[in-house]
């Protein structure tokens, strides 16, 4: 247990943190995206009652608002899946240094001679 699993720890720990912003900014997008398909297809469904020809074509709207929702809901389980890992990551590298730590100061202790 030196160095290399330290090193090894944190880059997992780094790259579970890219990651976690990557997925977090796509989850945003698509969200964004489903707000905008909801409030196409809420202005599409008022046109058409109040008699206006739709902007859209209101059956084109609806598959892709569910995809779009589809979508929103595996980023939202992929997310809530690395902060899991995420939080087992930190755990694990704090133990690490803790252990690394008091192995340092172990050493750095004289022995006690025996009486």
């Amino acid at each position: 247990m030196g160095g290399k699993d330290g090193a090894r720890f944190g880059a997992r720990l780094f790259a579970l943190n890219l990651r976690l912003a990557e997925l977090d900014q796509e989850t945003h997008r698509t969200r964004v995206q489903v707000l905008h398909l909801e409030a196409r297809v809420e202005a599409a469904r008022l046109a058409h009652l109040l008699g206006d020809t739709a902007p859209e074509d209101l059956a084109a709207l609806r598959p892709e608002l569910e995809r779009s929702r589809d979508a929103l809901e595996r980023q939202e389980s992929l997310l809530a899946s690395v902060r899991k890992n995420q939080a087992e990551a930190r755990v694990e590298y704090a133990l690490h240094r803790i252990r690394e730590r008091r192995i340092a100061r172990s050493r750095s202790e004289p022995e006690d001679p025996a009486p």
